[in-house]
This record gives structure tokens, sequence and C-alpha cells, in this order.
């Protein structure tokens, strides 16, 4: 559950809290303007759109026929790692 505060709350939950387990949003202006993320967090959001871009990049060169035989690619690794 996301929770909403403005700009002078942020500061007070920065200094209690040593661990954020849920996105904070802050808002600014009466808008919403910031989103606070735990750095464990933040990096799992990295990791998980570098993943998506990876998959989409795959589904493309399937699409486009950029693919290999399988039984191709262990002969390839079989030959070079000797497996």
């Amino acid at each position: 559950m996301q929770k909403v505060i403005t700009v002078e709350e942020m500061e007070k939950i920065a200094n209690e809290y040593t661990n954020i387990e849920e996105p904070i949003i802050v808002k600014r202006a009466n808008k919403n303007d910031l989103v606070i993320l735990s750095m464990e967090e933040y990096k799992k959001k990295l990791f998980l759109n570098e993943l998506d871009e990876k998959i989409q990049e795959g589904e493309e060169d399937i699409k486009n026929g950029k693919t290999h035989k399988l039984r191709d690619v262990f002969k390839e690794l079989r030959s070079e790692y000797g497996f």
C-alpha cells in the first residue's frame, strides 16, 4: 500500500525509519511529486525492468528468425568446453 506525505513529513520519516518497506509518495504543491523507495526495492525494480527488456529483445529475435537450433548450440558448447 502506498503512503502519501507532504515534503515536511518526508524529513521526519527519513529520520525515523531505517527500513522503508513500501513506496512513499511525497506531495509538493498539492501534487504527487516524488517517490521514496528502499534501495533494495529500487534495485529489484531495476532488475525487473532490465529482465523485461531482455525478454522483449528475445521475443523480437524469435519473431525475426534470429534463432539457433538447440542441437547446434549444444554441439558448439561441447566442442568448446568439452562437455
